[in-house]
C-alpha cells in the first residue's frame, strides 16, 4: 500500500515548530536580566586585554557562554520555583504554562550543554569556571538542597555565581590580575544590591513559601543600612586599587561618581520601595552602573600606561 501524504500532518508539524521557537522567545524576553552577567564578562575580558587588541574571536564564544549559562540558570531555578513565583506576580509566562513545562526544561539542558561547550573551547580554565557556575546553580535551586532558603546564604551563592561568571572574561584572556579580580567583585557586590532589592518586591511570596530572605528577617531599614555598606565596599575596592594596584586617578574619580549615584539612585527607594516600577528601574540601573564601573577601571589602566 502507497503511503498518502495527508497536507494536515505537515501543518501541524509547522504549527509545532512556530509554537517551539514562540516558547524560546518567550523564554530570552522574560529574562532579558541575564544580559548584566555578559556584560560582567567583556567588563572583564577588556581589562585583563589591557592595551593589547582583544581577541574578538574569543569575546564571540566567550558572550554566549555566559549568557547562556545565566539563562539556564535562571530558567532552572523557576522551574523547581513555580509556586512562589506565582504569588509574586513574576512575568515569566512560559513557567506558568506547566504544558510547556518538559520543553522548558528541555532548553534549559541545551543551554547548559552549549554554554559549558563553547567555554571550554575558549581554555580548559575558562571551562571549569562555567561547571562552577553549573554547580551553584544546581545546589541553589534543586528541590533537595534548596540554599536559596537559607538566610544569607541565598545572597552568597548568587553573588558566587555573579562573581565566577565575572571572572570567566579574565580566564578566557588568560590573565588574572588584581584589577580584574576586583572588577569581578564588583558584579559579586552587585547582588547584594540588588539582591536585597528584589527581595523587598517579593516579601508576601517568599513569607507564605516560609523563606527568611534578608528583608524579613533584619526589616526594611536595615537591609537598606546593608545595601549602602554594599556600595560602600564597592567605593572601598577602588581606592585600594588606586593606591596598591596602578588604577589611575581618572578611573577612581569616574567610578566613585558611578558609586555615588548608584547611592542615590537607591536613596530614593527609601520612602517607594513599594514601588515595583521604580524598584524595577532602580536594579536595572545597578546592573548597568556596575558595568559602567567596570569601564572606569579599564580607563584607568590605560590612563595610567599612556
Amino acid at each position: 500500500m502507497a503511503l498518502v501524504f495527508r497536507p494536515t500532518d505537515s501543518g501541524l508539524m509547522v504549527k509545532k515548530v512556530i509554537m517551539s521557537i514562540s516558547t524560546l522567545f518567550a523564554i530570552a524576553k522574560s529574562r532579558t536580566l541575564v544580559y548584566a552577567f555578559a556584560l560582567a564578562a567583556i567588563g572583564t575580558f577588556l581589562i585583563s586585554s589591557g592595551i593589547r587588541v582583544p581577541d574578538f574571536l574569543v569575546l564571540a564564544r566567550l558572550i554566549p557562554s555566559v549568557y547562556f549559562l545565566a539563562l539556564a540558570t535562571y530558567l532552572y531555578n523557576d522551574l523547581t520555583d513555580y509556586d512562589v513565583d506565582k504569588v509574586n506576580s513574576r512575568d515569566n509566562n512560559y513557567s506558568s504554562k506547566r504544558t510547556n513545562y518538559r520543553q522548558i526544561l528541555y532548553s534549559t539542558i541545551a543551554f547548559f550543554v552549549i554554554s559549558i561547550s563553547l567555554a571550554f573551547s575558549i581554555n580548559m580554565f575558562t571551562g571549569i569556571a562555567a561547571l562552577a557556575f553549573l554547580g551553584l546553580a544546581i545546589v541553589y535551586s534543586h528541590p533537595k538542597i534548596h540554599l536559596k532558603d537559607m538566610f544569607v546564604i541565598k545572597t552568597v551563592v548568587t553573588a558566587a555565581g555573579g562573581f565566577i561568571a565575572a571572572l570567566m572574561g579574565s580566564l578566557a584572556v588568560q590573565n588574572i590580575s588584581y584589577v580584574g579580580i576586583s572588577a569581578s567583585l564588583m558584579f559579586f557586590l552587585m547582588y547584594f544590591i540588588n539582591g536585597p532589592l528584589g527581595d523587598m518586591g517579593d516579601i508576601s511570596g517568599d513569607r507564605k513559601g516560609g523563606r527568611r530572605t534578608i528583608p524579613i528577617v533584619l526589616g526594611i531599614q536595615k537591609t537598606f543600612g546593608f545595601i549602602f555598606a554594599s556600595v560602600s565596599a564597592m567605593a572601598l575596592i577602588l581606592v585600594v586599587n588606586y593606591y596598591f594596584f596602578g588604577l589611575n586617578i581618572l578611573g577612581l574619580s569616574l567610578g566613585l561618581a558611578i558609586c555615588g549615584y548608584v547611592a542615590f539612585r537607591i536613596t530614593k527607594l527609601l520612602v517607594h520601595y513599594e514601588n515595583k516600577k521604580m524598584m524595577s528601574k532602580t536594579r536595572t540601573a545597578v546592573r548597568i552602573s556596575v558595568f559602567a564601573v567596570q569601564l572606569s577601571m579599564l580607563v584607568g589602566i590605560i590612563a595610567n600606561i599612556i
